[in-house]
């Protein structure tokens, strides 16, 4: 019985994986955004299953049912195909945005979008395993993957962000450059380096103890130099 759950899951996943891969690439149209879809599928699906270094153009182009050649000519090497397909996949899940009247509740919410969505947790552990294979291998892939991460949700903690300075929770605007580091060091850190479970008491945690306290600073009215701000 577990076994089929676990199969019907995996297809559920992957049918939703091919809608937002189709979406992610309907700028051409046609029969070669179609193409392009399924290669980009093709990535996340074996980013979950193998490890990055295992992930080949050759692999890639066998799941996706397509030539090398035709992948060569959109891609110039595997970091770039990769990047830009998990990029477009979370670009393309326009999930709404939480909006609790209530910054710490928004920001909990929104993580938990990110962990339970099958889809965005379908890419996040694509996404982690080239981050930590990149850290210590390829440097430049990995800062062209934090960019990539970063820029694909930076306007959603920025709405976050500016809602609660405007119900008055800042007193002034935070850069979700902020957010966006803290989320990416405590989450990155637990599941890629510790090993540990990313469940609803360790989010509650983090964004209690690290988060907030953090982004309450930065949005207070005091300088750097320790006086209010007029």
């Amino acid at each position: 019985m577990s076994r089929i759950v676990h199969s019907t899951a995996n297809a559920v996943v992957s049918a939703k994986l091919a809608a937002l891969s189709r979406m992610s690439c309907q700028a051409g149209g046609g029969r070669g955004a179609d193409r392009e879809a399924a290669i980009c599928q093709a990535v996340v699906e074996l980013l979950n299953e193998i490890s990055y270094e295992s992930v080949t153009m050759d692999a890639v182009a066998a799941r996706a049912k397509a030539s090398k050649a035709t992948i060569y000519r959109r891609w110039s090497n595997k970091g770039e195909l990769v990047v830009e397909a998990l990029q477009g996949m979370v670009l393309a899940r326009d999930l709404p945005l939480p909006d609790t009247g209530s910054l710490r509740d928004d920001i909990i919410a929104r993580i938990d979008q990110q962990m339970k969505d099958p889809v965005l947790a379908s890419v996040n552990t694509a996404a982690l395993k080239v981050l930590v294979y990149a850290a210590s291998s390829e440097p430049e892939l990995a800062k062209e993957m934090r960019t990539s991460i970063r820029d694909s949700q930076l306007a959603a903690w920025q709405t976050l962000l500016r809602r609660a300075h405007a119900r008055g929770e800042l007193q002034q605007e935070v850069d979700p450059d902020l957010m966006f580091e803290v989320i990416q060091g405590q989450f990155c850190a637990r599941t890629g380096v510790e090993a540990g479970a990313v469940d609803d008491g360790y989010v509650e945690h983090v964004v209690d103890n690290v988060m907030m306290p953090v982004i309450l600073h930065a949005g207070s009215a005091i300088s750097r130099s320790g006086t209010a701000v007029k």
